[in-house]
Order: C-alpha cells, then structure tokens, then sequence
C-alpha cells in the first residue's frame, strides 16, 4: 500500500493528501480510480439491458462494414442490436454445443460455409436453424441470389442461411514479369497449356540447384485440391449426400497436383501466407497465384509497391471449352430458432445482406463479390482499379461468378476433405520414393481406403443414413 499523507497546497490553500510521487502522478492516479470508478458504474447500470437481438461474426471485416448499417437498422426499427466478434472456431464448437444442451446461443450468427453439416446431423426438423427456403420464395429473394451459393448452406433442398459471397476463383499474375518473359496469357487456355509454359520458364538461374522462379504457387498440403476439383465439377458429396472422393477424375487430380509440385519436373512453389507470400509475389518467386476475390485486397494491402504490375485472368481449363472458373470459401447468415423475435431478425438479415449502397462500398473496401447479382451493376463494380493495372476486377469477378460450381454441404464435410488431404500428402511421400511406378494403383487404393472410413462413420448416424436412403429411392 501506498501511504498518503496531508500536506497544505500553497497554491490553492486547500489541505491535499500528500503523495509520495509528486502531485502529477497522485492527479493520474485519481484521474485512472474515476475513470475506472465511472465505467464500473456504467457496466453495472447496463446489466439489466438486454439486447432486441444479438448478432455474432468471426469476421473483422464484415464486422466493420456492418457497424453503419446496425446503427441505422436501430434508429428505424427503435431497437437495440449487440454485435460480437468470435473466432470461426469458437462459433462451430460453443453453437454445436448450446443447440446440444438448449443453452443460450445468438439471434443471429454468420458461420464458414463449410461448417453448415455440422449443424445438420440430426432429423432436418431438429436443425437449430430457421428454415429460409419458403421465406427466399415467398418474397421473391430466391433468383436474386446466385443459386449455387445455396448448396453449401442446405440439407436435402432446405436453406438455413443466406449466402454472404461468391468467392470466384481466378489467376492472379506479376504482369510486368510475364511479359517481359514474353508470355501470352491468352494462349493458357487449358491446364496442358499451362504446364508447357511453366516447364519452360521455371529453371535455376543462378546454378545452385534450386529453381529461381517457378510458375505457380501450390500449397504443399494439398488444400487447393478442393478447388480444382469444383472447376472440374467434382465436389465431394453430391447433392443427396453421396460421397464421391473415389473416382478417375479426382485419381487425376490427384496425381497432377503432386507432378506439378514435387519432383525434377515440378512448376509450383508453396509460398505460404502473410509476409512470406509477400516476399514470395516481390521477389518473383513465383508468377502465377490462386486468387478468389477476398485475396485481391491482401494482394493490394501487403505489397502496394507492386500496384500496376499484377492482373487477372481466368482459371485454364482442364479441356478445351471447359469451365475456367473455381470457388473457394464461403459464409453464410443464419437465424436461430431459439431467436424470440425471428420476424426482427429476419428484417435484419436483409438489410446486411441486400442493401444496394451498402454493398457497393463494402465491395471497394474488401474486392468481395455479394451473390446478389442486382448489385453487379452498382458502379462500383465496373470501375478501374489501380493496383490491378487498371482492371474493372468487380466486372471480372461478377463475370466468373455466374457459373460458379455447386459444392453439397454435409455432417462429414470437413472429414471428407482432411481424408482427401491424407490420400494427397501419402502419394507424394509415395511419389518421392518411388516416382510414377506404381502411383496411380497407390493412389486409388488409398481413395478406397478413406473412402470406407468416411462411409462407416455416416453409416453410425441413423438419421443421416436415413436421409440419404429415402433421397436416393427418389
């Protein structure tokens, strides 16, 4: 404890506790008890203050763009909204949780897209969601929304949440670079197209055995797997609830990621994230980027020095005349059934989500393309932007976006990829013994392998077996 003694102020001829510090830290010191004393006071006038309807995020970004139309929302409607920023992780696990046990949950959540299944292991009816499919119909919101988009966020043809994005998948390149290098990017039509030139232009410049550029950035565990095989309209249930990982397309897919990212032969380089992906696109490394809309303002954000040296363009194709574009991500907004005022939360919802102006300016400040194709001709989307040599990336995006391919949600999702994943990482260890002999066979068995694991795990679910069995007779 301090000890703090009177002492008579010359200066204002009052009677002060003396402070050993001195009298500025002691009127800090005051300063900090009242502030804290206030603020207390305030907390605790505040607890009996509920809510009209609480709504949780794990994304900052959306947060933020959020907060101007939350204070509008509450001035018309007289109401009060709490807005809560959790992480991805943290929403999946306490929401599964509180549906099991009927704790409280949220009015309102936005969840990854790919975690819908895992709130719909159960009998459709016992979704801790609100069922929007009648809702999208009866108010004419259905067609406005690109349909793909409701895919991942459904069980069996019924929708529990509004789709936030599009996430089209493009190639984003170091222009100054390709050119230079006297690449036609118009001549990159198809994947083998593709491969001839990056065979040809990845090489060791300076001699020390290792490639000094190479032509594409993959990750090494094989999380753009996904992705590709969505261009090739391969997902990994289908719409039933079928898994389908054990086929000849996804062998392929399989054994083309791992030639072109290991290997004497390989094009690709794993340049990771954050700040090693921006030393990666400065240096040169590498040319040629995965890039669905959410990755363009990282781009513009962490290496602005590089603004009017990349472009876009669209995926090759895996054959001549084939779909040239991908997704990856995705979020969904979704109501609680235990929301006391849905018909509030509903209203609340739409105006996040389908709010004209707001979506223009939530576009220029994240590159995101809304699934909402009206706002496609906001001006927003058609102007040039800078960093990406003058290229209206809005209409590009937009462009792509119409044929974006469908991807089923399920309850084993998430199992499915990891095991698709597992399949990829022990073919290349295989791969890396013992080359092409024998890899094809290795890899199919391997398929099968987790294949049967993924199927035995939903056959212990007699809900979602039954779901599947009565879809399938259909």
């Amino acid at each position: 404890l301090i000890r703090i003694k009177p002492f008579y102020d010359f200066d204002t001829g009052t009677i002060m506790p003396k402070f050993p510090y001195g009298k500025v830290p002691f009127w800090i010191l005051l300063i900090a008890i009242s502030t804290g004393v206030f603020n207390l006071v305030v907390a605790l006038s505040k607890r009996g203050e509920k809510p009209d309807l609480v709504f949780v995020s794990f994304a900052r970004s959306h947060m933020e763009a959020y907060e101007e139309a939350t204070e509008e929302f509450q001035k018309e409607h007289g109401v009060k909204v709490q807005l809560q920023l959790v992480s991805a992780r943290t929403v999946k696990s306490r929401l599964q949780n509180a549906f099991l046990t009927n704790a409280n949950v949220p009015d309102v959540v936005e969840i990854l897209a790919d975690t819908m299944g895992t709130f719909t292991k159960g009998p459709i009816e016992d979704v801790g969601f609100v069922d929007l499919t009648d809702r999208l119909h009866a108010e004419g919101l259905y067609d406005r929304f690109v349909e793909s988009r409701y895919s991942r966020l459904s069980r069996l043809g019924r929708i529990f949440a509004l789709p936030h994005d599009v996430h089209p998948l493009m190639l984003c390149y170091r222009s100054d670079l390709v050119e230079k290098l006297g690449i036609d990017v118009h001549t990159l039509r198809t994947w083998d197209d593709f491969v001839e030139m990056g065979r040809r232009i990845t090489n060791d410049l300076d001699g020390d055995g290792n490639p000094d550029r190479y032509a594409l950035d993959l990750p090494a565990n094989g999380d753009m797997l996904t992705p590709l095989l969505l261009q090739r309209r391969e997902p990994l249930f289908t719409k039933n609830g079928q898994l389908k990982i054990n086929n000849h397309t996804v062998e392929d897919t399989i054994i083309w990621y791992i030639h072109q990212s290991r290997g004497k032969n390989r094009i690709a380089f794993s340049a990771g994230w954050g700040q090693t992906l921006a030393q990666t696109v400065t240096d040169g490394l590498v040319l040629f980027y995965f890039c669905p809309d959410w990755r363009t303002k990282y781009f513009e954000t962490d290496t602005p020095h590089l603004s009017g040296k990349m472009k876009l363009m669209p995926l090759p194709a895996w054959e001549i005349g084939g779909s040239r574009v991908s997704t990856w991500g995705g979020t969904g907004l979704a109501i609680t059934k235990a929301c006391k005022n849905q018909k509030l939360a509903w209203k609340f919802a739409k105006v996040l989500y389908l709010k004209a102006e707001d979506l223009g300016k939530r576009f220029k400040a994240s590159y995101i393309i809304p699934p909402v194709k009206d706002a496609w001709d906001l001006p927003e989307f058609k102007e040039p932007v800078p960093f990406y040599t003058n290229q209206p990336i809005g209409a590009l995006y937009a462009e792509m976006a119409k044929d974006v391919p469908s991807n089923y949600a399920s309850p084993y999702y998430g199992l499915a990829r990891n095991k698709l994943n597992e399949v990829f990482i022990n073919a290349a260890l295989y791969y890396d013994r013992n080359g092409d002999d024998g890899l094809r066979e290795y890899t199919k068995k391997e398929l099968v392998r987790v294949s049967a694991y993924v199927e035995n795990r939903a056959q212990h679910n007699i809900f979602y077996r039954q779901q599947i069995a009565n879809k399938y007779d259909e």
